[in-house]
């Protein structure tokens, strides 16, 4: 019988994961304890206290008419990576804009993070990932909690003390996931929001779109949707330490479908309607 590639590589996988998962966590706990935190970072503690905020995801269902409503609306609002893309077609642009992934620090997106800055958006990135950033710009401290390889027997490794956890402290730090989502959430907590709305947040593809139109899709980038499930088990993991700890903090999910259901979900224009704008 003739086994596939996934069968295969599936071995080379379980080894590399359950073998080199504690040198990675290893190397990456150094780094952390050498990162001093940003004292700009933790001035922002409670800035918002009992605010609510939007963050802005960049899955397929996100329209450039949300971005317009949300800012017709004067709310506040997170996004991240190559939300710029929307520029040219939207009044839209966010109070607060994150980066965490040094791959995605291109040549464009650099010279948009400048712009935002001279524009009064506040940046804010990883201090592990990223090194190269304006002097303007605010990092936080990265904490990697977790190492997963999808296609390997060895995704359970991930339930096993090594998630994606709400960090109490983010001026402290963050912990990172596979998202940046999930370092927006943990900052929002700290800014003192007390309701933080998802949209965008899709964790599926649609059709042969990763991104919202309007944001280029790398090739290698698509890849089969059961590869977004490491998103939707960090939101889970989250959600869940949320609990454990016992947070006043309110997560809900205004994306327009998509396969998060974590979360709440609610209607993004009901929301706007029915709430007060800051």
């Amino acid at each position: 019988m003739k086994r596939t590639i996934q069968e295969i590589f599936t071995p080379v996988l379980d080894f590399l994961v359950k073998y080199c998962t504690p040198l990675s966590l290893l190397y990456t706990n150094i780094s952390f304890r050498l990162t001093k935190p940003d004292p700009r970072f933790s001035a922002l503690k409670d800035k918002y206290k009992g605010r609510r905020c939007f963050i802005v995801g960049l899955g397929p269902s996100l329209t450039t008419a949300d971005l317009d409503l949300l800012a017709r609306n004067r709310e506040y609002t997170f996004s991240m990576n190559r939300c710029y893309q929307l520029f040219d077609r939207t009044e839209w642009r966010p109070d607060c804009y994150f980066i965490s992934d040094g791959k995605a620090c291109t040549p464009p997106t650099m010279k948009a993070i400048d712009e935002m800055l001279k524009n009064g958006t506040q940046v804010i990135y990883s201090r592990l990932q990223i090194r190269k950033m304006p002097k303007e710009a605010i990092y936080y401290k990265a904490r990697y909690n977790h190492f997963i390889m999808m296609n390997s027997a060895y995704k359970h490794y991930q339930k096993k003390g090594h998630y994606c956890k709400m960090s109490p402290d983010a001026g402290s730090f963050i912990y990172d996931g596979h998202t940046c989502v999930h370092s927006i959430i943990q900052a929002a907590y700290y800014m003192g929001f007390s309701e933080v709305y998802l949209i965008g947040t899709d964790c599926t593809y649609s059709k042969n779109a990763r991104h919202a139109q309007g944001i280029e899709t790398a090739k290698s980038a698509l890849k089969p949707n059961d590869d977004m499930e490491k998103f939707i088990i960090d939101y889970e993991s989250m959600a869940e330490d949320i609990k454990k700890k016992n947070l006043d903090f309110r997560i809900y999910n205004c994306t327009r479908g998509g396969a998060l259901e974590v979360f709440e979900r609610k209607n993004l224009e009901d929301v706007l309607q029915n709430q007060p704008a800051r």
